[in-house]
């Protein structure tokens, strides 16, 4: 089993779904956790969870990261909570499905303020935290959506396609602060959420998130330190 003890993880949108199985995982091998989401009650029943089940130490912080200030927030609590951030998961999104001619500005805004955005203050705050500590590494997840297109999907294809452009300039300014970046494009997770959105195909085949969450632990270690300024694609067995 790999082992996190000693080290700090944050990873936003883990009240829930995917990010609360990283934040588990993570905390299963013995690391800090941060989990962090807008709903204060869920993320602290998410804490307390994790606290009772695994070796690790979680702590809640409640962060809309559209909000500049909640994540300047974010990244101070984490720094006054565990001293310092090793790893940044910039997991959180939002999704909903609409023809672009019908798509409101304030629907448009709302998916790239969280999607792309919210990974980009994420990654800049706490970004200069491990620019003072010469290491880190920040893992943005994006989806198979940047560039598989669906009809409905213009603001998700969008908010997802800038995460890789992101993912890239960040890695060339900060590869001489020992900082590693790079770019996790899923395909279907096998979630509550995925399940009630699609209706078709078998979610045995899609990714399931306890593999998935062992794959993010593994881009954290040493051994991944080769793996870095670029997307991988993680697809599952979906046909």
């Amino acid at each position: 089993m790999m082992d996190f003890s000693d080290k700090s993880v944050v990873i936003t949108g883990s009240g829930r779904g995917l990010g609360k199985k990283i934040a588990y995982s993570f905390a299963e091998s013995g690391a800090n956790v941060v989990i962090t989401a807008r709903s204060q009650e869920e993320i602290k029943d998410t804490a307390k969870e994790i606290n009772n089940k695994t070796i690790g130490n979680a702590h809640s912080i409640q962060a809309d990261i559209s909000v500049e200030k909640d994540v300047k927030n974010l990244v101070q609590q984490t720094i006054k909570q565990f001293g310092q951030i090793d790893f940044l998961i910039n997991n959180a999104a939002v999704h909903q499905a609409q023809p672009i001619l019908e798509t409101e500005l304030a629907t448009w805004q709302k998916i790239l303020d969280v999607n792309l955005t919210g990974t980009f203050l994420c990654a800049r705050e706490f970004g200069k935290e491990m620019k003072k500590q010469t290491f880190g590494k920040i893992i943005n997840i994006s989806s198979t959506a940047a560039d598989t297109y669906f009809p409905g999907f213009g603001a998700y294809s969008t908010s997802k396609a800038g995460l890789e452009g992101l993912t890239l300039v960040l890695q060339e300014e900060l590869k001489k602060f020992n900082i590693d970046v790079l770019t996790l494009k899923l395909g279907l997770v096998n979630t509550v959420h995925t399940r009630k959105r699609i209706d078709d195909g078998n979610p045995k085949d899609w990714i399931q998130p306890e593999q998935l969450a062992d794959v993010i632990k593994y881009f954290c270690t040493k051994q991944a330190d080769i793996i870095t300024g670029t997307t991988i694609d993680i697809k599952g067995r979906r046909a």
